[in-house]
């Protein structure tokens, strides 16, 4: 399995890294109790952090935001962006923010006290399958943009490169993802019959230590969960491919 990014773009993106992990022949069908409890983890983890402050991940997901700005993408939301957004909705926390902004809000002189039960809320990320459930729990524990991709026969080679003046991640010519880390296109998406998996953690220099930490996590998480040998690589400046050896 392949991996090969368009120079251009770390040329343009100042400090661009990429975690990367590698899972050959797993078994992404059904329930996984070992990927099932990391999401949970994950989720009360993220309950917990953003009912005590919602705007926590704000920093990051502008950084993101502005990486696509610099790339001229503009007028869309990225992955991270859809999955923090639609996860405080769920908890209602958008609600609670647009009360705030209302004048006819009760003010309190004291902060109601609430229970471990009312932080830690009800598991709200949706179930899809053990990879992408490990995934988008990845994304909420860490803040950071992850991305798995099903690499089929392992023949072919995932490019994230220019396509008609669009920045896409494209597999055997079919679009994967749309606008770099934004749109799901139609290759390369993981279910149930997934047996071969790319990941990318795509990051930056001020958040290199949370991709790093990420693919460890992750890496480690998945070899448990799946019984298989987990491969790791990284890209940066002057390193644009990886190839999995195994």
């Amino acid at each position: 399995m392949k991996v090969i990014y368009d120079d251009h773009l770390f040329d343009t993106i100042p400090g661009l890294c990429v975690g990367i992990l590698a899972v050959r022949a797993l078994d992404n069908r059904g329930v996984n109790l070992e990927a099932e409890a990391f999401r949970r983890r994950c989720c009360t983890e993220a309950n917990l952090l953003l009912k005590m402050n919602p705007s926590m991940a704000e920093k990051e997901l502008k950084r993101y935001q502005d990486a696509l700005t610099h790339l001229g993408i503009t007028g869309r939301s990225t992955a991270l962006d859809t999955l923090f957004r639609e996860y405080k909705k769920e908890l209602g926390l958008e609600e609670a923010e647009e009360a705030k902004a209302d004048d006819h809000y009760e003010i309190l002189s004291q902060p109601k006290a609430a229970s471990l039960d009312e932080l830690a809320g009800s598991d709200v990320l949706p179930r899809m399958n053990p990879v992408m459930d490990m995934v988008r729990g990845g994304m909420l524990k860490f803040h950071v943009d992850i991305h798995a991709f099903d690499m089929g026969d392992r023949k072919t080679p995932l490019l994230v490169h220019q396509q008609e003046g669009e920045w896409v991640v494209s597999l055997g010519g079919q679009t994967a993802l749309h606008h770099w880390y934004c749109e799901d296109g139609t290759a390369a998406q993981v279910g149930e019959n997934t047996e071969n998996i790319l990941i990318l953690i795509t990051g930056f220099a001020p958040n290199r230590n949370k991709v790093a930490a990420a693919r460890n996590e992750l890496a480690r998480r998945m070899k448990s969960a799946f019984d298989r040998s987990v491969e790791v690589g990284w890209l940066e400046a002057g390193t644009h491919e990886f190839t999995a050896s195994i």
